[in-house]
């Protein structure tokens, strides 16, 4: 490994109940599968929240913030034990793609935090 970034975010998943509600940020910021598990969520706020700080922490980790990067270009997904992993799109995947990506997701009362170890 010659190169290890780190971003970090967390966000209140009270803020996304009223954003989840509507469809223009859902469509803009959420690739469909997140929007898919967002709506099968039996807490869909805490899901959107979680991949929203995922988008967030990734895009810090690659210091660019997500006015540097598509937010749909980043997906948070699950793997069949549970454990989340990223996912890139596009150019965030033209650019990125040759770095390994790992995250961890807390939560504590209403907040989640996204932490992200970026690495080549």
């Amino acid at each position: 490994m010659n190169e290890i970034l780190h971003g970090i975010d967390m966000e209140r998943i009270s803020r996304f109940e009223s954003l989840i509600a509507k469809p223009h940020f859902m469509e803009r910021v959420f690739t469909g599968n997140e929007r898919r598990l967002i709506s099968e969520s039996a807490e869909p706020c805490k899901r959107a929240a979680s991949c929203f700080a995922a988008k967030e922490a990734v895009s810090k980790a690659f210091g660019r913030g997500l006015y540097g990067m598509l937010p749909g270009e980043i997906e948070l997904s699950r793997n069949e034990a549970g454990a989340p992993f990223i996912r890139l799109y596009g150019s965030a995947l033209d650019r990125y793609g040759s770095y390994g990506i790992t995250v961890s997701v807390s939560y504590k009362d209403d907040y989640t935090v996204v932490s992200c170890i970026a690495f080549r």
